[in-house]
C-alpha cells in the first residue's frame, strides 16, 4: 500500500497542482524512458476521473530533446511532472532549469531517489524493482495525484 510519508508527499503535491491550475497553467508530463506513462498522465486529467469535474489542460512531451520541448513550451506558473528514475539525464537537466523557467516540478519515479531539493515534489517509491512501473502500486500513486488534484477543487 501507499505509506504514510508517501500519502503526505501525495497530499501536498496535489494541492499545489490544484492551485497551479487554478491560476492556469498547464500541465506538461514526461517520461523519457517510457512515453506511454507521459500520455496516460496527460490523458487523465483532460478526462476527469470524478463525475462533473472540468478538464484540466495537460500534454504529453515525448521525443526528442525533451529538455527543448519543455523549455519551448512551458511558461512561468506551469507545471512539469516528470516519470522516470533518479538518474535519467533528461530529467535532471529539466528539474535543474525548471526554477528559472518559474515552473512548479513533480517528480514521479522507483528505486534510488533523486537528491534532496531535486524537485518540488518528489512521489517515490523505494522498490528498485525495474519492473515497478507496470504494477498497481506505482499506477494507483498516479491515480491518487490525480484524484487528489481534482478533488481540490
Amino acid at each position: 500500500g501507499i505509506s504514510a510519508p508517501l500519502s503526505a508527499d501525495l497530499a501536498s503535491a496535489s494541492l499545489a497542482l490544484a492551485r497551479r491550475f487554478c491560476d492556469a497553467a498547464t500541465a506538461w508530463c514526461v517520461a523519457p524512458a517510457f512515453p506511454p506513462h507521459a500520455q496516460h498522465i496527460a490523458v487523465e486529467f483532460v478526462h476527469p476521473v470524478i463525475v462533473g469535474k472540468r478538464a484540466l489542460p495537460a500534454v504529453a512531451l515525448t521525443g526528442a530533446d525533451l529538455v527543448g520541448q519543455v523549455r519551448v513550451s512551458a511558461r512561468r506558473g506551469d507545471v512539469v511532472i516528470a516519470v522516470a528514475a533518479a538518474d535519467d539525464p533528461e530529467v535532471t537537466a529539466i528539474m535543474r532549469r525548471a526554477p528559472a523557467w518559474g515552473v512548479t516540478t513533480i517528480w514521479i519515479g522507483n528505486g534510488a531517489r533523486p537528491s534532496p531539493g531535486a524537485a518540488d515534489h518528489v512521489l517515490w517509491l523505494d522498490n528498485p524493482e525495474p519492473t515497478l512501473p507496470a504494477t498497481g502500486e506505482f499506477v494507483l500513486m498516479n491515480h491518487l495525484l490525480w484524484e487528489l488534484t481534482h478533488g481540490c477543487f
